[in-house]
């Protein structure tokens, strides 16, 4: 081999050299990480789906979901809104036969995970109201006053303890001392 030739290969060899390092390895390893990334993406919008219920119920389920969030924001009122718990309370203590005696609010409290540190919803801190009620009513509308407040999520009440006491006074009804704590959101 004459000189021209192997000068003609070592330039070659360099132009080659630096095709791949400049050029051509820079965009293979962007194309791999494209394709990467592509697929983490389709992963995402695959569970996105799994979780909505898929593409073709896409707009029944998002309505759903709004509107069950729109609840979840009526089951947390605000701290300014907590008297109207109480007031709720009664017009359905009315509705079903069931005479609230007294209602004796208490003071609001932060609920705390096991942590220890303060438990948020939509931003805000979550207090919790403690409420007495003392009722008189049937044992039938007793239950289905208790029914009502346990499972109607708006606003959010739980049931902590019933007391029930016979009176040979206002038979057939029963006096029942209930302890009740609401969920409200603090600023």
């Amino acid at each position: 081999m004459n000189k021209n030739k192997i000068i003609t290969l070592v330039i070659f060899g360099a132009i080659a050299g630096l095709f791949l390092q400049f050029i051509y390895l820079p965009k293979a390893g962007e194309v791999k990480r494209l394709g990467t990334e592509y697929r983490d993406i389709k992963r995402e919008i695959s569970e996105l789906y799994n979780f909505i219920g898929g593409e073709e119920k896409l707009k029944d389920n998002l309505i759903k979901m709004r509107d069950y969030i729109k609840g979840l924001e009526n089951a947390f009122p605000s701290e300014r809104e907590a008297s109207n718990i109480i007031k709720q309370l009664n017009e359905e203590a009315v509705g079903l036969k069931v005479n609230v005696i007294s209602v004796k609010p208490g003071d609001l409290t932060n609920y705390t995970d096991a942590g220890g540190s303060q438990l948020k919803i939509f931003d805000y801190l979550c207090k919790s109201m403690p409420l007495d009620l003392s009722v008189e009513a049937r044992y039938q509308s007793l239950g289905e006053f208790l029914n009502k407040i346990e499972f109607d999520k708006n606003p959010m009440i739980c049931v902590r303890k019933v007391e029930i006491r016979k009176d040979v006074n206002i038979l057939p009804k029963i006096r029942a001392g209930i302890e009740l704590n609401a969920c409200v959101l603090g600023e």
